[in-house]
């Protein structure tokens, strides 16, 4: 097979890839572990296959973003191996220690070495502005697909049309990779994704990429992306990812104000926002208070009706800062301080709470207590040395976004609002499986690599 044949087989692979990254309903495959609902993780697999038939695969060792990147990675294994007697012991929810390392680590070099590189060896030998339309296209495209069945799920699920269940939503069944499904009990969207705050995580992971419509597109339709994004978020029901999105939104039009250029799109945002605002109090009055009633009720830690995930999310992390302070160079190993945190649960989390009886301490129940908090599991697992390691990467994306502002690159946009939503919605997760967020990685290390050769 020729060269030219294998790339491109490649990046149409990766971007199948990104067309499915909303599409994870299904009951998926077991045997994937952690990756098992991920139709896209299927697609990219495929392209790393096909990125090593290239008769010399490229490493951006140079880069500092990439160089961190290494150096976490080795930090996990020597946080781990410095616990190495303690992780012997350790035996929790039917898995020792030492598996579910092999399980955690193995990931972590999935998500972080295996994904990116690939990427990088295909988008290096493309053309950037090109492929940046392309990837645009297809995260549209599949943006579209996610927004007709939320709204069909809408009108079912706010507005009682069940009939639409059975004669319209149920066809997505013979959609690849999705399930058809409506959360009438709790009133949340989450479209062809598993859960709503699964949408709210694949929202906030293309908003750059809609709004970039904005600044690149003429078209009297470049502010629509946009728009459903943010009110998409809002009628999911996934309350942190509506205010991240707010914050990305915010954060976008001061990079329009900043440049002077964009100054007429700013002032059609404006003008166009307000008399959606507007419309939107006078009509929904009512509804937006009741609204802001229970958002606001919802972060109690009584008996609300969001006590027992708000105990159980803030318990969690109350217990990994714990362990944490315990073990403050190292922690406790990558991926293992769900067997040292069980342990100190706070009292107030574990009181009426079913999920912690469950799901957290019963030891028949084989899937681990989720961290919630990418940065307090760091800190846990890795200690403060992974912990400055990992916050040291994500600064470096920043500067680098800083850096290229000023060069007008489109990419530097989208990937600084991109990781906006990632580094806020690391707040309420501890998964690094936003496959977004190493395509960002890799387009940084195509565009480095480009310029340091000249290409």
């Amino acid at each position: 097979m020729k060269q030219t044949s294998i790339i491109n087989i490649a990046l149409y692979a990766i971007l199948m890839g990104v067309f499915f990254l909303p599409f994870n309903s299904w009951e998926g495959l077991p045997f994937l572990g952690e990756f098992y609902r991920d139709s896209c993780f299927l697609f990219f697999i495929a392209a790393s296959f096909f990125a090593l038939l290239k008769r010399k695969i490229k490493i951006p060792i140079k880069n500092i973003v990439f160089q961190f990147l290494i150096l976490l990675i080795v930090w996990c294994f020597i946080a781990t191996l410095l616990n190495s007697m303690t992780v012997a012991e350790y035996f929790f929810k039917q898995t020792t220690g030492l598996e579910r390392f092999i399980n955690q680590y193995g990931a972590l070099l999935i998500c972080s070495i295996i994904l990116p590189i690939t990427f990088f060896n295909i988008f290096y030998l493309a053309d950037l502005n090109r492929l940046l339309y392309t990837i645009r296209k297809v995260i549209l495209a599949s943006f579209i697909i996610v927004l007709i069945y939320a709204f069909f799920e809408i009108l079912i699920v706010k507005f009682g049309m069940q009939d639409l269940k059975i004669k319209v939503l149920n066809l997505f069944d013979y959609f690849p990779f999705t399930e058809a499904k409506t959360d009438s009990l709790l009133n949340r969207i989450s479209s062809v994704t598993f859960e709503p705050p699964a949408l709210g995580t694949y929202l906030l992971s293309i908003a750059g990429w809609m709004f970039s419509y904005i600044i690149t597109s003429k078209s009297s339709w470049r502010f629509f992306p946009s728009i459903a994004v943010i009110l998409l978020a809002f009628v999911s029901g996934s309350r942190a990812a509506f205010f991240i999105i707010i914050i990305q939104s915010l954060a976008f039009l001061y990079i329009l104000l900043k440049d002077v250029k964009h100054s007429k799109a700013l002032l059609n945002i404006t003008v166009a926002l307000t008399l959606i605002a507007s419309c939107f109090s006078l009509a929904f009055s009512n509804q937006i208070y009741e609204y802001a009633r229970n958002e606001i009720a919802s972060f109690k830690l009584d008996d609300s009706d969001h006590s027992r995930s708000n105990r159980s999310r803030f318990g969690i992390q109350v217990a990994m800062y714990k362990v944490f302070l315990e073990n403050p160079v190292a922690g406790t190993g990558y991926g293992l301080q769900a067997f040292e945190s069980r342990k100190k649960y706070p009292n107030w989390a574990k009181k009426n709470n079913w999920e912690f009886r469950l799901r957290y301490s019963n030891q028949q129940e084989k899937r681990f207590p989720p961290g919630y908090n990418i940065y307090l599991r760091f800190l846990s697992e890795t200690g403060v040395v992974g912990f400055l390691i990992f916050l040291a990467l994500l600064l470096h994306v920043f500067f680098w976004c800083y850096n290229n502002f000023r060069k007008h690159n489109i990419y530097s946009v989208i990937i600084f609002i991109s990781m906006i939503g990632f580094s806020m919605n690391w707040l309420k997760m501890d998964s690094l499986r936003i496959y977004a967020f190493w395509i960002c990685l890799a387009i940084i290390f195509a565009i480095d690599y480009k310029k340091l050769n000249n290409a």
